[in-house]
This record gives C-alpha cells, structure tokens and sequence, in this order.
C-alpha cells in the first residue's frame, strides 16, 4: 500500500477540507523529495569540488610555477612536453653564416640569446645518469629504432619495434653473423645519457662573450666517449657520494685514426664539492625525470603496438596456411 496509503486509510472516515489541505501538502512533498533527491548530492560534490581549489590557491606558497600556472588557468596542458638541449662537441669549422667556429670545443643551445655557444673547459653537474640503444639508419639519415631508456643491465631495454635493445647482438655471437648484419650491427649502439646543469664562459658564433649558468642540459654519448663517462661516474661512486653533490670538469682531446679526425671527452671529477639541492634544483631534478618516464610511455606503448601487431600477422599467415590445406576426407575420396 505504501506509506502515503497507510496515512490516507487512517483519516478516510474524518474527511474535512483541512484533511485534504494536509494530504495535499505531504503527497508534493514526498514526491518533490523522492524525484530530485540527486540535486542536492551534486551541490554537495559541487561544494567539494569548491573547496578542493581553494585549498590549492591557499598552498599557493608551497606549489612550484608550473602547478601555479596550471592552477590559475594560465598553462592549459596544451604545452607538448619538455625540450632539453644537448651538449655537444663542434666538428664544424664555420656555421651557415660564415662564422668561424671552434673546432673541438663543447657547444650547446642557449636559448636566452637564441643560439650556440662554444667553449671549453666547461663544467657539468650531473643530476642523473641512463642509456638507450639507439638505431641509426644512414640511407634514411634518421633514427629507425631506439629502446626505453635505463638505468641499470638488469632492465629489459625493450624497443618501438617490439624487440630488445634495438637488435644488438652481443660480441661473442657475432662470428657467426654475415658481413651485412654485421654492418647493421655498428649502426646500433648504446648511448650514455647524462642529464645535469652546465656552466662555463664561453662565445657565440659571432665571437662576442657569452656566460652560461647552470643550465640544464642532457648530454648524449657514445662510442669512444663511452668509457671516459662511465669512469667518471664509478670515480663518484668509489668515493661514496651523490652525483648531483659532484661536478665534472669537462675538456677534450683531439684524435686521429686514419684520416678520421675526431674528439674524446677528457673527465676531471670534484667529487669534493658537496653541493647541496636548492629547491630550484629540486625541481629541474623532477622534471629530467619526466623528461625520461614521458619517453618511456612511448616506447612501452610502441613496443606493445609492435608486438600485437607481429601477432595478428602471424594470426594471419597461419589462418592463410590452414585455408590452403584440402580437407582430409576429400582428399580421400578422390
């Protein structure tokens, strides 16, 4: 019967105009009540949600420019991610300009005058050290593959084309390989990556004076300058200190094989300097760290791509090989 018939059997006999009055009032109140009772649910999120953004605009003192920006609405998340210049050593002895530049000296992009700057000897802060294999394609002149980025052997480097390591084959089982592959196998190699702050006096392309300070940089190594780099770093770490606590004093020395010319690093470690995180460097820490975990995304994500579709091609073929096999039974027969 329900409760609005419980409270009319109980009154029918003593109907009186204020009976109906009150029956009137009861009946509009329970149905206003039982047909919009969400609205007040949703102010009360409503008045969460309200609360909630003006608890962030009152820790305003404790959040860094970028969630600022994001909380007053002035970064909309349209920003495409985060470019870090890399350091570099010249190999170039004049610039599209005509400028003579100084062959064999570290240069990077700053980008608070808008070009390179050149100099040597530079000093390099390192925040956090990584590699990834990289494959480079010379007919194409471009990167065809490259693995997650890692810290440590133990990781699996899988790669965008759901392999390991881009392909790289170890040392001991190459013998066995043609000289094509193994001409492949050199344009597969595994860079060092250093990310930290970098300060020097240096010059622009035009000769004019130029100072930088603790910018931060990634700077990407391989080959010959592989080893210098992971010495440097085993130096920190024999000591027992914080690369970030550390600088390296970064020059380099001319080489020349054949008639290759060409420059390795030279590493000088301060592994007593005792630098201390300011909250500033605290955060361009944080953001290298994105920096690697926004690359990684990706390559996990074109590693799965790549084997799912490996998987259905393979699906595929088989499916064309079994629809090609005649029924025994026809076979039989004839």
């Amino acid at each position: 019967m329900g409760r609005l018939g419980y409270v009319r059997a109980y009154y029918w006999d003593n109907i009186t105009i204020w009976n109906y009055i009150i029956f009137f009032i009861y009946d509009s109140f329970c149905i206003i009540y039982l047909t919009n009772p969400l609205k007040y649910d949703i102010s009360i999120i409503n008045n969460k949600e309200a609360i909630m953004e003006k608890n962030e605009i009152a820790n305003i003192s404790k959040m860094s420019d970028e969630q600022i920006m994001l909380a007053i609405g002035q970064d909309d998340g349209s920003r495409s991610g985060t470019n870090v210049p890399r350091l570099g050593i010249n190999r170039s002895p004049e610039d599209d300009d005509g400028n003579q530049l100084p062959v064999g000296h570290f240069f990077i992009y700053d980008s608070s005058v808008g070009q390179n700057v050149f100099g040597k000897p530079v000093t390099f802060r390192p925040f956090i050290s990584a590699m990834q294999y990289m494959h480079y394609d010379p007919e194409k002149s471009e990167y065809v593959n490259r693995s997650i980025i890692f810290k440590n052997w133990k990781e699996e480097a899988i790669d965008i084309l759901g392999g390991t390591k881009c392909g790289k084959i170890p040392f001991k089982e190459r013998p066995s390989l043609t000289p094509e592959q193994l001409s492949e196998q050199r344009t597969i190699r595994c860079y060092r990556l250093l990310y930290g702050l970098l300060s020097f006096k240096g010059k622009k392309a035009n000769g004019e004076d130029h100072e930088v300070a603790n910018l931060p940089v990634l700077w990407r190594v391989t080959g010959t300058a592989f080893a210098p780099v992971g010495s440097a770093i085993d130096q920190v770490k024999k000591r027992k200190k914080l690369m970030f606590t550390t600088t390296f004093s970064l020059d380099s020395k001319r080489q020349k094989k054949g008639g290759n010319v060409y420059y390795t690093p030279e590493i000088s470690v301060n592994a007593d300097a005792n630098l201390t995180m300011s909250k500033e460097e605290m955060e361009t820490l944080s953001t290298f760290q994105e920096v690697i975990t926004t690359e990684n995304t990706e390559v996990v994500a074109l590693y799965n791509d790549a084997k799912k579709n490996k998987y259905t091609k393979k699906d595929a073929e088989s499916a064309t090989i079994v629809s090609d096999v005649e029924d025994p039974a026809e076979v039989l027969s004839k």
